[in-house]
């Protein structure tokens, strides 16, 4: 038999409604209780999901500011430990226990608070960096503390701020500097200087215990390259009218003053180094020899007569004590010929050079003679064949140091006498007077009483300062305070 569908007729669920879907629909009107709880569970979730991200990201925003804070604070630190150092190395005592007292001051984003205690000759400086703590008013502030220790040390040593000029020891005259002139090694006059036609002055310093003289189109620096530094204790003068220390007298420096240094010439001690030098009259060599010895008759008197170091043949003489070499001067000639010098090594006469071809010096040493340094015309005497600027006088270095003993009322009380169209590499201390003559080139310091100059003469610095002391060379000596960081002190 088939199916029967039954129709209610005036059923209230609605007249002629199938009785299925009647059932259907109740079904589902059984369930809408459920769809609530659901929809507020599902809230609740990405209400807490939300919340927990906004924890989350709340969390890391306030940890990367408290660490940018922290990082600033520990740079502040540091600067006042920087701090604590430069006024520990100013400070006119570093021995006072008040050297360093607390400071506080304040930066960009912060404070910064330095300080230093002292316990025997070891400083302990100490740099507090503190900033806002960024996570509100009343938190704490992000402090960072470092610490470094350092000794303080006295010590006497050479003054070797003579070797680094063109030094002239003159007080009762004025220098004169002449045409074409040219100096970039620094001058220090002790009395006046005067600078006339074309000379040119390119020093990095020009320090006069003195006044200043310029005449024509001499010049110190331009208006578009001065020179570092130019003070003088005297007035300036132009065309012999005093003017201002500056342009109009034709000086161009950045820093104008009137306290050069104070510094000494040093003194020669003939007597000392003629008894005790490494090679000389009363230390001979113990391999080889030396033309005609170094002195002949045992007394300081210039004996010896005018000595040639660079004859026309070879020699070689050593000094070897326990097995080490101490001194030597050795010569090759050739083209170039080679002079090596080591130690101290005085002659009781004249120095001079009569081979006018090239002549390269190997090694370091002072060379004394009780009278005059003679390097005549034409020759070169230089550390590297070029005689140009790649010489390192680290190296090689010679010095010369001219005692001249000879009477100061002579025709002739010179020191030192450079020829024309020589170059020479090295350093000059004489005790009377140097003369330079015509296109004459030296690359190195020069210390003497009084110097004559003559045309197109060109003083150069070395490439190198000379500021390491070598045995022999005249020498002052100063009493040096010095501050210095212990290594591995560092802490914070």
């Amino acid at each position: 038999m088939g199916s029967v569908v039954h129709f209610a007729g005036n059923s209230q669920r609605g007249a002629g409604v199938p009785l299925i879907v009647i059932a259907v629909r109740e079904k589902f009107r059984d369930q809408r209780g459920i769809a609530l709880p659901l929809a507020l569970g599902v809230t609740v979730v990405l209400s807490s999901l939300a919340a927990g991200v906004f924890v989350y990201v709340t969390s890391n925003q306030s940890a990367a500011e408290r660490s940018r804070a922290d990082q600033k604070a520990y740079g502040l630190a540091e600067a006042g430990l920087s701090y604590a150092f430069a006024t520990l190395s100013s400070a006119a005592d570093p021995y006072n226990a008040e050297a360093v007292p607390e400071t506080t001051v304040s930066l960009s984003g912060g404070t910064v608070t330095y300080r230093g205690s002292l316990s025997g000759t070891t400083w302990t400086l100490t740099g507090v960096g503190t900033v806002a703590n960024p996570t509100g008013p009343s938190a704490a502030p992000v402090v960072r503390t470092v610490s470094a220790q350092a000794q303080v040390t006295t010590a006497t040593e050479p003054d070797m701020r003579p070797w680094n000029y063109l030094f002239i020891d003159q007080p009762s005259s004025c220098i004169t500097l002449g045409n074409l002139v040219t100096l970039d090694l620094a001058i220090y006059v002790r009395g006046n200087l005067c600078m006339q036609n074309n000379s040119q002055v390119w020093s990095p310093a020009v320090h006069v215990i003195g006044s200043l003289y310029m005449n024509n189109s001499a010049q110190i620096g331009s208006s578009g390259s001065p020179i570092s530094e130019f003070a003088a204790t005297g007035t300036c003068h132009y065309a012999g009218t005093p003017v201002a220390c500056g342009p109009a007298s034709r000086v161009w420096a950045s820093s104008i003053g009137t306290l050069p240094p104070t510094i000494s010439k040093p003194v020669v001690d003939l007597a000392t180094w003629y008894t005790n030098a490494d090679l000389g009259p009363r230390s001979g060599c113990t391999t080889g020899s030396f033309p005609g010895g170094f002195d002949n008759d045992t007394t300081l008197n210039v004996s010896r007569g005018e000595i040639n170091l660079t004859p026309s043949t070879a020699y070689d003489c050593r000094k070897v004590v326990n097995g080490v070499e101490v001194a030597r001067l050795s010569w090759q000639p050739g083209s170039p010929g080679t002079l090596t010098v080591k130690g101290t090594i005085y002659f009781d006469g004249h120095l001079s050079w009569t081979n006018l071809n090239l002549i390269q010096y190997d090694g370091r040493a002072t060379l004394y003679a009780s009278g005059q340094v003679r390097i005549r015309n034409r020759a070169d005497l230089c550390g590297v064949p070029a005689c140009d600027n790649t010489w390192d006088p680290r190296q090689d270095l010679l010095v010369f140091v001219a005692g001249s003993l000879v009477s100061e009322t002579s025709s002739n009380p010179l020191s030192g006498d450079i020829g024309n169209h020589v170059n020479f590499q090295g350093a000059i201390y004489a005790v009377n007077d140097l003369e330079l003559d015509n296109n004459t080139t030296i690359w190195g310091p020069l210390i003497t009483r009084s110097a004559t100059i003559s045309n197109s003469a060109n003083l150069k610095a070395p490439p190198y300062p000379i500021d390491e002391y070598m045995l022999g060379m005249p020498a002052a000596t100063v009493t040096l305070t010095r501050v210095e960081p212990i290594d591995g002190s560092y802490a914070g």
